[in-house]
């Protein structure tokens, strides 16, 4: 944030990573259709519930600390698709869900009447810091 306030975000599909790789390993090897394989599906599935749960929580709680803080937000658009290419970031950054940040922000903001603004992709806003 401008402030310097920083939220860090917990990264549960890293996390639960390794897991989730031993899951999905387990659950090629099952005869599909079996018992085992049900078992095996099940538990999968609730670690990705358990992913998607993290995040959820993780993005609601920023997004409503923003809003009942501050009565104007602005929020940079960034170019997620082009930002995802860079093979050592990718990961991290398709982990923390801008797009749902986003999404959650403005309608949150919304129902609470505080004004969202969105500057433009090109927008220098981590200069403007510098000149001041």
């Amino acid at each position: 944030m401008s402030n310097g306030e920083v939220f860090e975000g917990p990264k549960p599909h890293n996390a639960l990573l390794n897991r989730l790789r031993r899951l999905n390993k387990s659950l090629s090897r099952k005869v599909k259709g079996s018992n085992n394989w049900k078992k095996a599906k099940l538990k999968l599935s609730r670690l990705h519930m358990k992913i998607g749960n993290i995040r959820k929580d993780a993005l609601h709680k920023p997004t409503n600390h923003l809003v009942c803080e501050y009565d104007i937000i602005g929020i940079e658009d960034l170019n997620v698709n082009e930002m995802s290419k860079n093979h050592k970031l990718a990961g991290s950054i398709l982990d923390m869900g801008f797009y749902e940040f986003k999404r959650q922000l403005e309608y949150k903001a919304l129902i609470a009447g505080v004004k969202t603004v969105q500057a433009d992709r090109f927008y220098p806003s981590s200069k403007q810091g510098k000149n001041e």
